[in-house]
């Protein structure tokens, strides 16, 4: 929806001048995030997907999962905290049974 409404307001820009071409680029690049961004969780840890790369962390390296204002982060045993990318606080019940 983002990519649709940063298209149609770029289309006013390239009526005046093809030089704002590469403007298409933002709805472009909106467009390739929501199709990617996101955190596949699995039996041995999970990978959290972002535009141009992802990371996999096993579920030996987290010592929890934190909930705050409707942004869940997995809290890693060295001290720093992974956002979970498209997970609501409703999910984080059905990942630990996942991990147990």
């Amino acid at each position: 929806m983002a990519a649709g409404i940063a298209t149609i307001g770029a289309i006013p820009l390239l009526a005046e001048s093809l030089w704002f071409l590469p403007v298409l680029l933002v709805p472009i690049a909106i467009a390739v995030w929501a199709w990617r961004a996101g955190t596949d969780v699995d039996d041995d840890g999970f990978t959290v997907r972002a535009l141009l790369g992802s990371r996999r962390v096993p579920w030996a390296a987290v010592d929890g999962l934190v909930s705050q204002e409707g942004v869940v982060q997995a809290r890693l045993a060295n001290g720093h905290f992974v956002k979970l990318d498209a997970v609501r606080p409703q999910d984080v019940e059905r990942i630990t049974a996942m991990t147990q």
